[in-house]
């Protein structure tokens, strides 16, 4: 789904919460309030509806989008959610929020029961369509925060091959997937999906070549790390390698994500499919 229009959020808010909107459109009326709300046909509207629904979320709507759902799998999509919209404000892009996913066909309840089956999963909010330079300028953002674990000089190294590849490793790997798309004020559009993705310091299936996936993609691996070091804590892959979705070169090759403490950078490199070893291995993600 596409949203990129004030009306567009107008009608995703008033669908989501019919009776909240059949009860400010009562109140309106009847106190006459009509008129505090802007023109819905302009900027001034979109800032209105903005705070608006930041105040809903701040306060009575608090963790609303979960509420439905176990304390604890409820407690995880909240902290995800909030890591993510820390990481995207930092490239000043908008991050959907959890009901947008919904309407595209997530199950919010299903997957909050294979959180509770597994915890190392992690709910991944992952854009597509970012770029190499993009995600490199989401990196150095990160690497400013205070007690980052990354470098202050260039935290995110691709590879030759992982550039020359990068529309292969920078496309959703499952096409069932729920997504939302969102426009960028200087053209174009962010496609970002919703998944689970074992966050284990080590990926849980090791040992194994390219052919045993299913793999996390760039994109998810990428924001899970920025997500983690939003919230303080460790990245993954201090001592493994992860594979990523997507083959390169014809088929000969594919990228690997990880963490070098040692340089403090995240690496993208390329080995052949058939590569294996101890510490290479992949994380299933889980949709």
């Amino acid at each position: 789904m596409e949203i990129t229009s004030p009306n567009d959020q107008l009608r995703l808010v008033r669908s989501l919460f019919p009776n909240f909107a059949e009860t400010l459109d009562a109140a309106h009326t009847e106190h006459g309030l009509a008129e505090a709300i802007p023109d819905q046909s302009g900027a001034g509207f979109d800032a209105w509806l903005d705070d608006e629904a930041r105040q809903l979320r701040e306060g009575a709507l608090a963790g609303a989008p979960f509420a439905t759902l176990p304390a604890a799998e409820s407690s995880r999509f909240e902290r995800a959610f909030a890591a993510a919209r820390l990481v995207a404000q930092r490239s000043h892009l908008t991050l959907p929020e959890p009901e947008a996913f919904v309407e595209a066909g997530a199950n919010l309840l299903a997957l909050a029961s294979k959180l509770a089956a597994d915890p190392a999963l992690v709910p991944v909010i992952a854009p597509y369509g970012l770029g190499p330079e993009r995600w490199r300028e989401l990196f150095r953002a990160a690497a400013e925060q205070q007690g980052s674990p990354l470098s202050g000089g260039e935290p995110l190294l691709l590879a030759a091959e992982a550039v020359d590849g990068f529309a292969i490793l920078d496309s959703i790997p499952d096409v069932t997937s729920s997504r939302v798309e969102i426009a960028l004020p200087e053209g174009g559009s962010v496609t970002w999906t919703l998944r689970l993705i074992p966050s284990s310091p080590k990926p849980p299936l090791l040992g194994l070549g390219f052919a045993h996936g299913p793999h996390v993609s760039l994109p998810e691996i990428l924001m899970l790390q920025l997500m983690r070091i939003a919230s303080g804590e460790r990245p993954v892959d201090t001592e493994s390698f992860t594979w990523l979705a997507g083959s390169l070169a014809d088929g000969r090759l594919a990228a690997r994500h990880v963490f070098d403490e040692s340089e403090a950078v995240i690496r993208i490199s390329c080995r052949e499919i058939g590569n294996q070893g101890p510490h290479l291995g992949a994380r299933p993600p889980v949709s």
